[in-house]
Order: structure tokens, then sequence, then C-alpha cells
């Protein structure tokens, strides 16, 4: 170690400290930015709109500027990054801070009894590039049989030719002569050796070991991240970096609703800046890229959502639709679970060391380009080997104790209680997890208002575990990880698997079935993928939000763009996937302008040529 324990912390106090201090400087005043100047100009009138910059409203916009003749206007609710949020290990401390919309969820009554006020914390980004900001940036495709559940009753879909170019589209920079790729895939630049010592382990129990983990094929492997030169890496950066002049960007815009004609065409926003209220408008489609939460809001105070619901908050009712339903979201538990004897090398310690950044600045590698994911697993608790992934493992390089609780126990929203009587106990202890996460669950939960006001909060209840499926997986996971603890290869690295009892737990017999029904229902924790609150499917479902064109059911040039339209979770993390459906939404914007142009100019034969102004 480059520090020893005894002050360490008092030296990650003040880091973590001046950090915060930075973040704060940098998101309230334009210390960081070196192009803040923006206005707003009611008179523009812009062919598209799009509402957020995160993963999908990035690759949207870009996109259809392809197209130097369109206009696009992107409005994001945050503000612009910096050189110190790109650096990768920063990324957990955006968390709760002015770049997070610090979401909630309201308080459960079957799980999360272990965290504070059995509320589970849903941070969220409110920053150029959205969530990517934030998150431990693992690049994953999924598994075929999602997206072909996704799009079953699609006339002609086919997976090979409907998604898998699309995929290799957004990935490669050098895709057909051209430069394409939306974000930048890369590997893994830095891990300990609990990344050998996991697969190994899982080797020796006979698990497939895997070149590829983006496609979510059952094995272990090590993951794919978005990580350009040693930098986080999300599609806005992309988007900034190629100056597009067509592009108008607009940051700190909170968008309240959505502006329709008569017959639910929609011609533009109302959005809020610096306590001014403003309009923008759009010949040609408003995209909504908001996020899970944040398109969710937007339409309900447009007034398109479930009549019931809206008329309790009084918001007239434009068009009854099932927004904010079918909320879901990947699940996980299990932390701290695995105690070792020793370093693992990549400690708070590490971290600080002066060696770390000075290797940083210099080659872009080291402990400050950690994903804190270290190795990827797929598994089916299923017998059948076609069976699609119930299971994903994220092997994380640090446990839940390892700043002493300064940080990570508030991110996590673990109570004092769960705190003081479990994890501060291990403080002697070099911990690290495996986090089993439920990929498919089968509890469903919804996004409200809690009034009409613009600025009302949201009341959000994922009603995790209330489906007793969701607890026996998490259960097998667990199971799943003892067995990995159990393995010669970990007990030769010094690892055991942690026996102590969960407080609240103590009733029931330690590695029974009860006692970890306890557990999970206890120490429930998201992995911050919701999606499904504007589902995407045929017309004639009436449980979807969107069609297939991701046009708002009802609407006209009103679209969907984001984890919203997601009709189910994929077999792993959901960025890639969100990717994806920007890649594919993009070019159906396309091509529906392309006919307009084409119906605009055998009409202009006819009639004269004011009709189609919009397309020139």
């Amino acid at each position: 170690m480059f520090l020893s324990k005894e002050w360490f912390l008092p030296l990650y106090t003040i880091c973590v400290t001046f950090f915060g201090l930075l973040l704060y400087l940098s998101y309230h005043t334009d210390i960081f930015c070196l192009s803040c100047d923006e206005t707003d100009n009611s008179n523009i009138v812009f062919d598209y709109i799009v509402v957020g910059c995160g993963s999908a409203g990035a690759i949207a916009a870009r996109r259809l500027a392809e197209n130097t003749k369109i206009k696009v206007l992107v409005l994001e609710a945050g503000k612009h990054g910096n050189f110190l949020l790109d650096v990768p290990v920063f990324g957990l401390l955006l968390q709760q801070s002015a770049y997070d919309w610090q979401y909630q969820s309201i308080p459960q009554t079957n799980s999360c009894f272990g965290l504070q006020n059995n509320v589970s914390m849903w941070p969220m980004g409110k920053i150029m590039g959205g969530t990517g900001m934030l998150n431990n940036m693992i690049y994953v495709r999924g598994y075929p049989e999602d997206f072909n559940h996704w799009f079953k009753d699609k006339e002609g879909y086919e997976f090979f030719k409907d998604i898998l170019p699309y995929f290799k589209r957004l990935e490669e920079w050098d895709y057909k002569g051209k430069t394409t790729a939306s974000t930048y895939v890369s590997n893994l630049t830095f891990t300990t050796k609990l990344a050998d010592s996991i697969l190994n382990a899982a080797k020796e129990l006979g698990y497939p070991l895997l070149d590829e983990t983006e496609n979510c094929i059952k094995g272990f492997g090590l993951p794919k991240i978005n990580v350009k030169n040693g930098q986080r890496w999300t599609p806005a950066h992309t988007l900034l970096e190629q100056k597009m002049t067509n592009i108008i960007l607009r940051t700190n815009r909170v968008v309240q609703k959505i502006l329709l004609h008569d017959n639910f065409e929609a011609y533009g926003v109302k959005y809020a800046y610096k306590g001014q209220e403003y309009v923008a408008k759009a010949t040609k489609g408003v995209i909504l890229s908001a996020g899970v939460i944040g398109t969710t809001k937007i339409l309900l105070h447009s007034g398109i959502g479930p009549k019931k619901h809206l008329n309790d908050i009084n918001i007239e009712t434009k068009i009854d639709l099932p927004v904010g339903e079918n909320l879901q979201d990947h699940l996980t538990t299990g932390f701290d679970l695995i105690l070792f004897n020793q370093s693992l090398g990549i400690g708070i310690e590490y971290i600080m060391s002066p060696f770390s950044p000075l290797e940083y600045l210099y080659s872009g590698t080291g402990p400050w380009t950690t994903a804190g994911c270290e190795a990827l697993a797929y598994f089916s608790t299923k017998d059948n080997q076609e069976a699609v992934p119930d299971l994903q493992f994220m092997v994380m390089n640090v446990g839940v104790n390892e700043d002493r609780g300064l940080y990570l126990r508030h991110m996590l929203g673990v109570s004092d209680e769960i705190w003081d009587k479990y994890f501060a106990k291990l403080k002697s202890n070099v911990t690290a997890t495996i986090l089993p996460i439920l990929l498919h669950p089968k509890s469903r939960g919804n996004v409200r208002l809690e009034s009409n006001r613009p600025n009302s909060a949201v009341l959000i209840d994922p009603k995790y575990l209330s489906h007793e499926y969701d607890i026996d997986i998490l259960i097998k996971g667990i199971e799943i990880v003892r067995k990995l603890v159990e393995t010669r290869e970990m007990k030769n690295m010094g690892a055991s698997f942690n026996t102590n009892i969960f407080p609240g737990c103590s009733q029931f017999d330690f590695g029974s079935k009860e006692y970890w029904r306890c557990y999970v229902q206890h120490l429930t924790i998201t992995s911050y993928h919701p999606v499904g609150t504007c589902k995407m499917g045929h017309e004639e479902d009436e449980t979807s939000v969107v069609n297939y064109d991701f046009e708002v059911k009802g609407t006209n040039n009103l679209f969907v763009v984001d984890g919203s339209v997601m009709p189910t979770l994929t077999s792993g993390n959901i960025n890639g996937a969100i990717f994806l459906l920007a890649e594919i939404a993009s070019d159906i914007f396309k091509y529906k302008d392309f006919l307009s142009r084409g119906r605009c100019i055998i009409l202009e034969i006819f009639i004269e040529s004011y009709v189609c102004k919009n397309y020139y």
C-alpha cells in the first residue's frame, strides 16, 4: 500500500470535500466551460427539437443533423461537463451532486428494509451525457432474444437485418469507409488480481470463459467499456467533438410540457430557464429523450397519460395512454459478501496515491481508469441451454465499507442501523463484491406526479420484489457467488464468504432460503437500469405508448427515444440497447422526412410552392 490506514481516511475526506467544491463551482459557475455563451431566441423555428442530451438524445440529434439542411435544437436540463468529470473513477462521486437528479423511490413495502426509510436511491444524470456520466461505463448489446421479443409483432423483422447492423454502425469508427461511431468501445485498461482469480474460479466450477461479453452469452469474461484514451466517453462527447453547425445546444433548460395543435400535432415545447418561461417551435418533430423519469413527467404534464391519474391531479387529459406504467428495473444485492486477508490493489489508498494521477495523465491508464467492474458473467437458472440468461454477475473490486462509511453507504442509501451493525464491523477486512443481478424481473411498478405544478415531485414506485420469482432468482444468484468464493482458486487468494448475520434476519439459520429471502428484502439495491414507462409496441397494443416508429400513439410529430420505450429489460446493462434504439429511430425519422420531401415535390407540380416551405 502507498498510504497507511492511519492517515488515508483524513486525506480521503479532504479529497472528497475538495472534489465536491469543484463540482459546485463547475455547476454554479462557468469556470470550466469554454463555450457557454448561450442565448434564447424565440423567433427561430427548428426542424426538430430534441429534449435531453443523454445517450439517446445525443445520437438522435447528431444523426438528424447529418443532413446539413436540417436545423436541430437540443434542450438539456443539466449543464456541460468538463475534463475532471471525464475521469472514469470520479463518476460515482457525481451521484447526489448537482449533476444528479437525485430521484428516490417512495417507501417500499416488500423490499429495501435495510435502506434509509425503505427508500431506493435512483441517481440519474443531470448533465450533458446523461446517466452515462454517472455509471460504470459497461457496454453490453443484449441477448438476441431480447430484441426478438420487443419486435415480435413488427412485420418483416429479423435480428440480423434490423438489429445487428446498427450495433456495428454505432460501435465502429471505420464502418464501410466512414467514421460513423456514436460511442467508443474499448477493453479495460486496469484490473486487479481479482479479475483473474474470478475467471479461474469460474473455470474451476466448469463455467465457460468468454472472449467477449457484450452479447450476453452465458459464461464469464472481461467487460467492454465506453472509454476513449482513458476518458469516459458518451454519445454526447461524440456530438460535441464533431461541432455540427446546424445543431443548437442549450443547457440548463428544463422542458415542462409539449405544445400540441388541436389535431394533437406537436409543434414545440415550453421550457424554463433562469426563472423565465420560453417557447421553442419545430416543424417536423419533437423528440423526447429525457429518460425514463423525465420523459414520463413531461408527457403527463402535457395531458398524455392515464386518464384517472391526470384527473386526480387536475390535468386535462388530451390522450389516454398508459404513460408511467410498466416500470421495471434490474435489481441486485450481496454487497461485501467476500472477505480477503490481503489487499487487492485497488483500495482508496491506491486511487489517492500520487502515482495514480501521474500514470493517468501520462498514459491514460491506471487506477483512475477503473470502471469499478472487473468481470462480467451471465447465467441461466433453467436447464435449457438455449434459455435467455436470467442472472448477470458484476465483479466489483471494492466493498461498501471501503471508505469507512464516508460516502459509498450514503450513495446506496444504507440505513444507519445496518451500517453500524453490519458493514462497519467489516472495516478491518478487505472486502469485494460479486453482484447477482436479476435480469428479467416480474415485478412491475409505475411513475406518477405528485401534483400538476411544473416542478412537481415524481412519485416512483418500482414495487420491488412484489413477485416471488424475483426473490428466488436473487437467492440462486447468492448461492452461485458462495460457490465461487469457496473454490480452491479463491481460497488460495485468501478469500472467504462473509458469514456475519445481517441485522433483522437473525431469527433464520444462516444460509437457509428463509435467511437469504430476508437478506434480499433488506439489502435491495437498484442497478440503475429503470425502463419501460413509455412502452413501445404495436398500434393495437393497449399497454403501449409509442408505436414501432417511436411516435406517441394518437399524436403527430411527437416521438420518444430513450429507455422508457423498452418493453422489457435486456439481459445486461441497458446503455448499449438505448444507443441501438436511437440509431434505429434516427433512420426512421430520416426516412419519414425523405418521403415528405418527395410528396411535396410532386404536390408542387399542382399546388403553389408555399405548401412545402418546411422541407427546404
